[in-house]
């Protein structure tokens, strides 16, 4: 399941890197789609401005901090059937048994996941996701995509939607009131995750370049995540103040200082 919007789908986290010189030139992202990945981008910044962004920010006035881990654990805690598959399809025991024991004792004695009684005594977890999986399988990026709603992307990664979608048992399984749960699941997972980011947010809003610095930055933190399965806890603490630009001649830029 996943929820997103301008800044992340969902629940995957941007990692920043400061990148300039040869290390800019290595990290280059192809985006052949550029123009409608913009619109597409432009279209999501209003959307967050416009719903997301007042609605998560009420949601943070009127709740407290026990209150918003609560509904962001047990929402990371109905992803864990997802999570558990794509270990093992990466051929990750460890990491498979680490997720089937968080689910197991989360669900149960956590109270369906909303306390995190496997962090307490230090069950590790882990962010798999089947896009994750495909990079692990030797499947290239393909291009960068941005998705209404949902995001930053790429080919590969936006496959990997629906097959992460399909691995959920609570996207099909049949119960009453089953369309009204994964209808109120959605929707407070989006103003959860967005909660989440408001920081964030503000800070790649602050970039001179912020579509090249999203586009950048959630290419680096895909292909850091494929290489360890770990995704870094704050994405925009090593976030430049500048991003890429062609300034042209170096020289030619410093006789006009």
């Amino acid at each position: 399941m996943r929820f997103g919007f301008v800044l992340a789908g969902s629940m995957v986290a941007l990692s920043a890197c400061a990148t300039t010189g040869e290390e800019a030139a290595s990290t280059t992202v192809y985006d052949p789609l550029e123009d409608w990945n913009r619109g597409v981008y432009a279209f999501n910044e209003g959307v967050d401005k416009a719903v997301l962004e007042p609605t998560a920010k009420g949601y943070r006035a009127v709740t407290n901090e026990p209150v918003r881990a609560g509904v962001s654990n047990f929402l990371t805690n109905l992803n864990q059937p997802v999570v558990f598959t794509n270990t093992v399809l990466q051929g990750k025991p460890i990491a498979a048994v680490d997720t089937a024991a968080r689910f197991v004792l989360n669900s149960t004695v956590g109270v369906a996941g909303i306390f995190d009684l496997a962090s307490m005594i230090d069950i590790p977890e882990h962010k798999e996701d089947f896009g994750q999986t495909l990079g692990v399988w030797g499947v290239p990026n393909g291009p960068y995509l941005m998705l209404p709603f949902a995001g930053p992307s790429n080919l590969r990664d936006a496959t990997g939607l629906g097959v992460n979608a399909a691995l959920n048992p609570i996207n099909y399984a049949e119960f009453e009131g089953d369309t009204e749960f994964r209808v109120a699941t959605g929707v407070i997972g989006a103003i959860s995750a967005r909660e989440s980011l408001i920081e964030a947010v503000e800070v790649l809003r602050d970039q001179p370049e912020p579509y090249i610095a999203l586009r950048r930055n959630y290419t680096q933190q895909r292909a850091a995540a494929i290489r360890d399965g770990r995704e870094q806890e704050d994405p925009f603490k090593d976030l430049p103040d500048f991003d890429d630009y062609d300034f042209g001649d170096e020289e030619e830029f410093e006789s006009q200082e």
